[in-house]
């Protein structure tokens, strides 16, 4: 699937920052070494919970609105498939 132009919700343009989120995160986690292993995985337990590679690379993005968040954090790149 391809990002949205806009947010669904608030109607603020999140196209243009795809890119650049993704290569922001890739090199994230090229740095710390791990992905998808089970020390990556949260539970809400009532611990606190450590910032994630996905919340510093929005929070640097300047991206605070719930609404746009949830498009990147839930976006499946298929476009490779296609």
């Amino acid at each position: 699937m391809i990002i949205p132009i806009r947010c669904m919700n608030c109607g603020k343009t999140i196209a243009d920052k795809w890119r650049y989120y993704q290569q922001e995160l890739q090199a994230m986690f090229k740095a710390s070494g791990t992905r998808g292993d089970k020390e990556d995985r949260v539970y809400f337990d009532g611990k606190p919970i450590q910032d994630t590679p996905e919340k510093a690379v929005l929070d640097k993005m300047k991206i605070t609105r719930s609404c746009c968040r949830k498009h990147f954090l839930t976006q499946v790149d298929l476009i490779d498939k296609i």
